[in-house]
């Protein structure tokens, strides 16, 4: 327990916490937290599967304390969604599996095609992003859609909350009830894909603690913002987010 300690209060751990705080921010805010954090681990040199279960737990963490706040505030009704959740953590369970059979070049494959179809949905028209809760005619949500990116979202990461606010939003859902929704699919699939890492022994808490303490940090801050976003700033940088997250990808793939 000393040993960890000194490992939260070093130089390292405070990097370690400023890249949680940073992720969580534009997680809550664009659904890319993944793209922050798990180049920005990997960049200081943290193993792959390493850096997807930390991955797991800091967002989980994070979507778990906003979503606390939802309920208790009676913005979001877990009995409501309840097998939205149970569907989303086996989701994240099984991307989870997924993700320690396959090589991590498969994986960039699959997150390479999965973002590709995600952007040109994005692009496919922005007319599904809202300014007025008033005017909109919420559809009703396919759970497979969910549940494909849950499997996702255990196994790779980065863009997948985005897909799912992309997604909210073609379903004529607010922003804010886009955001809110994502982070209870979030909390679900992280939490099924934790379980797995953490049961196959690939956590290491002296990277997972300080990171997670940043993402709870970070993800309020992102609530805080929310209100001020305007819709234009959202239908130009959704899609400038994903162009970043498929050169990342690719990127991987050719090297």
């Amino acid at each position: 327990m000393e040993i960890l300690l000194q490992e939260w209060l070093s130089i390292k751990g405070f990097i370690l916490f400023t890249i949680g705080l940073l992720a969580a921010i534009i997680g809550v805010l664009f659904g890319a937290a993944g793209f922050i954090l798990m180049p920005s681990l990997l960049l200081v040199g943290i193993p792959i599967h390493t850096t997807v279960a930390v991955n797991k737990f800091a967002t989980g963490i994070s979507a778990l304390s906003n979503v606390v706040s939802f309920v208790i505030t009676g913005r979001l009704s877990v009995k409501k969604y309840f097998s939205f959740m149970i569907v989303s953590c086996l989701g994240g369970v099984l991307g989870a599996i997924f993700a320690i059979l396959l090589s991590e070049r498969i994986m960039n494959v699959v997150a390479c095609i999965s973002l590709i179809f995600a952007f040109m949905m994005v692009l496919r028209s922005n007319k599904w992003i809202v300014k007025d809760v008033k005017e909109m005619e919420e559809q009703r949500i396919n759970k497979l859609v969910p549940f494909a990116i849950s499997i996702y979202d255990g196994g790779f990461g980065p863009g997948s909350a985005l897909m799912n606010i992309t997604y909210f939003l073609k379903k004529q859902h607010h922003y804010l009830k886009a955001v809110e929704l994502t982070r209870m699919i979030s909390l679900s699939s992280c939490t099924g894909a934790f379980l797995f890492y953490y049961f196959t022994g690939i956590v290491n808490w002296g990277i997972a603690i300080p990171v997670s303490l940043g993402s709870i940090a970070g993800s309020f801050l992102g609530l805080k913002i929310i209100p001020y976003i305007q819709t234009k700033w959202i239908q130009i940088i959704l899609p400038i987010i994903f162009l970043f997250l498929l050169v990342q990808v690719v990127t991987d793939l050719i090297k």
